[in-house]
């Protein structure tokens, strides 16, 4: 039998109108034939709001359907059906107060398939599972708990941490907060961190007797209080995540037949490494072995980063040899998401052409199997991205 489905109202705020019309609103407009979604774009290109919980506030004074979407100017939603889904699973159980596309326990896991610029983020949950907080990104809420408990338009949160607080409030009100796989892709150019220690400040002093909780940039109160002390080793520590993956880099290397190496995250420097080449769009392969018909990753999508065209997709390990094999060595191809297996087992597709070999702990191995005219990313030439004993990439 088919879950039950309500009608939902979309609200975004956003401040470049370009980026909402890419992302956003082409992905309402390509899948209006799945679902009558009401869309509420609230315009501040002009700075008429000072806080996201101010401007979100005000968009859903205007919506009409019971289920409240917040979602960011640059997510493509890659199924209107599966929002009102979630909204049907939110009528379904009362329990929970809000929900969202990826969420975070108290143990770090990420919840919630997402593609996350250029990988694939986050364990897949098919049903609404509890987080210690959710990501702005996009989040849900039935519009009577807004209009009883509004998000909070303290100065201090801004334009951060408003749906930290939001489920903290939710829980101390008895209700849940979850995560469930929404099937979408964060097309975020940058990681805003201004003010984000303030607003996290305010919400621990909102919120004392459910500290410490964790959010995707770290914890707040507790346990980040301590972590985030000084002492004589504070400088170094650095050096240890630096040795543990520089052992894994040259497992990599070895598992692939050679090449360069670099110890770092290709999401924040992906746009950087493709700033100077015009032509080919880059391709982006993120294996996934939970891939198959009817699974929840996000399907493919071509989007433009910075006036740059990107190809996405979620591959299988023999979907990705499949497409290493005939790959045409002249265009740029990057396959992320890898573990040690797999690159074991890609190793006998790879061309001869040079490839980068990259790692960092939190998204694992990556592979570019180009050679880019450009000079490499500035985060490649410092010394904590090139692993001990290997050259240095320029």
């Amino acid at each position: 039998m088919a879950s039950r489905r309500e009608a939902v109202s979309i609200i975004c705020v956003f401040s470049d109108p370009e980026v909402r019309r890419r992302c956003l609103d082409r992905s309402i407009e390509e899948h209006r034939l799945q679902a009558d979604v009401e869309y509420l774009p609230i315009d501040n290109t002009g700075g008429v709001f000072s806080t996201a919980g101010e401007a979100l506030n005000h968009g859903a004074a205007l919506a009409t359907n019971d289920y409240l979407v917040f979602v960011h100017q640059d997510v493509y939603l890659h199924s209107l059906r599966k929002l009102e889904h979630a909204a049907g699973m939110l009528a379904d159980d009362p329990s929970i107060g809000v929900l969202g596309a990826a969420g975070i326990t108290a143990s770090g896991r990420i919840v919630g398939r997402i593609r996350d610029r250029a990988i694939l983020l986050g364990t897949p949950a098919s049903r609404p599972t509890e987080v210690d907080s959710l990501d702005e990104l996009l989040f849900m809420v039935p519009r009577g708990l807004i209009a009883r408990e509004p998000l909070s338009e303290a100065p201090e949160l801004g334009w951060h941490a408003y749906a930290i607080e939001y489920g903290l409030r939710a829980r101390s009100l008895g209700l849940r907060v979850c995560a469930v796989d929404l099937r979408v892709t964060h097309n975020s150019l940058t990681a805003n961190l201004d003010r984000l220690d303030v607003a996290y400040a305010a919400v621990a002093a909102r919120h004392p007797g459910s500290l410490p909780v964790r959010a995707t940039c770290g914890w707040i109160g507790g346990r980040g209080a301590t972590r985030r002390g000084g002492g004589i080793l504070a400088p170094h520590r650095w050096r240890y995540r630096w040795l543990r993956e520089s052992l894994a880099a040259y497992g990599g290397r070895w598992a692939v037949g050679g090449g360069a190496c670099v110890l770092g995250d290709i999401r924040l420097d992906v746009d950087e490494l493709m700033s100077d080449e015009p032509g080919w769009p880059l391709t982006v392969v993120n294996l996934d072995i939970a891939a198959a018909p009817g699974s929840e990753q996000p399907d493919s999508v071509e989007l433009v980063r910075d006036g740059r065209r990107f190809v996405f997709s979620s591959q299988t390990p023999s979907e990705a040899a499949e497409t290493v094999s005939a790959w045409n060595p002249d265009a740029p191809l990057l396959i992320t998401n890898l573990r040690l297996a797999d690159l074991r087992s890609l190793a006998s597709h790879l061309p001869p052409a040079p490839r980068l070999l990259g790692f960092r702990r939190e998204v694992g191995y990556w592979l570019l199997l180009w050679a880019p005219a450009s000079p490499a990313p500035r985060n490649w030439r410092s010394t904590r991205a090139r692993p001990l004993g290997m050259p240095a990439i320029s």
